[in-house]
């Protein structure tokens, strides 16, 4: 049995740990109200701009957009998280990833300093790289998109797949693969003739594609950083209960070795009144 003092030493240092676990998991509480809040207000005007599109597209208007280049390289985009202690977070993205598709061979476009370290140490090109931060901003998705859309419209892409994880409560949460790119299945639905566009279709669609490759880019990072917030809410809430456990368990060790210390004094005392009988 240890020492009481290497005892004490190991309870100090479990109720520092979980100090620092019960910080966590408030502080990623806090923040996932937030990037909820987010990720609802962006899924609004991600809805109206497809709304949007789908009325024009079904005008015919003509764009590279709508069909993907023969032969030309796929692009992912692939969102996971800067830091760990999110369970498995990023694993899961990192997962799909290389199970779902041929990384090596298409442009890769990187979220998060875990999964670019992870991609690189297994030797898959990163083409483009952003740090996920602590609360996605809309000017990094329109980075993502000013990256993506001119390699599409020059034939470089035939066609842009997102991967991120969506938030659907704290305990659950999915891998979800989306593809921006092309828009052909947009051209089914039927067109009004009561609108006019200004200045043409074809400006007005294509803004409208610029917004709507930057909407669903900066969903896919709120949906991601709720997923990773929620994900290291729950991992640092067992870390604290097996933390407490822990204590627990050195407390009852370090009671058992007091008693035991004390046990012995007694005997040693008693043996030595006897001994001067």
């Amino acid at each position: 049995m240890r020492s009481m003092l290497e005892i004490r030493r190991r309870i100090r240092g479990v109720e520092s740990t979980q100090q620092v676990t019960r910080a966590m998991k408030m502080i990623a509480q806090s923040r996932l109200r937030k990037a909820q809040e987010r990720a609802l207000t962006n899924r609004a005007f991600t809805d109206a701009v497809w709304d949007a599109i789908q009325e024009i597209g079904s005008h015919q208007v003509s764009s590279r957009f709508w069909y993907p280049s023969q032969g030309a390289k796929p692009c992912y985009i692939v969102i996971g998280a800067d830091k760990g202690l999110s369970g498995p977070y990023n694993s899961n993205i990192l997962r799909s990833f290389l199970d779902s598709h041929q990384s090596s061979q298409g442009i890769n476009v990187i979220v998060g300093r875990r999964l670019e370290s992870q991609l690189r140490f297994r030797g898959i090109s990163v083409d483009y790289y952003e740090e996920s931060g602590d609360m996605p901003a809309l000017d990094q998705a329109v980075r993502l998109a000013d990256f993506v859309l001119p390699l599409y419209e020059q034939g470089e892409v035939g066609a842009v797949t997102l991967i991120y994880t969506k938030f659907i409560n704290v305990l659950k949460r999915e891998v979800q693969t989306v593809k921006l790119l092309p828009l052909d299945e947009l051209r089914q639905s039927k067109a009004r003739q009561d609108l006019l566009w200004e200045p043409s279709e074809e400006a007005v669609f294509a803004s409208l594609v610029h917004h709507y490759v930057t909407s669903l880019i900066y969903n896919g990072l709120l949906e991601g950083k709720a997923s990773e917030l929620a994900a290291r809410m729950v991992a640092m809430d067992a870390a604290t209960e097996n933390a407490e456990e822990m204590i627990k368990e050195l407390t009852q060790q370090y009671n058992q070795a007091r008693q035991a210390s004390i046990t012995q004094e007694i005997s040693e005392i008693v043996g030595g009144a006897e001994a001067l009988r």
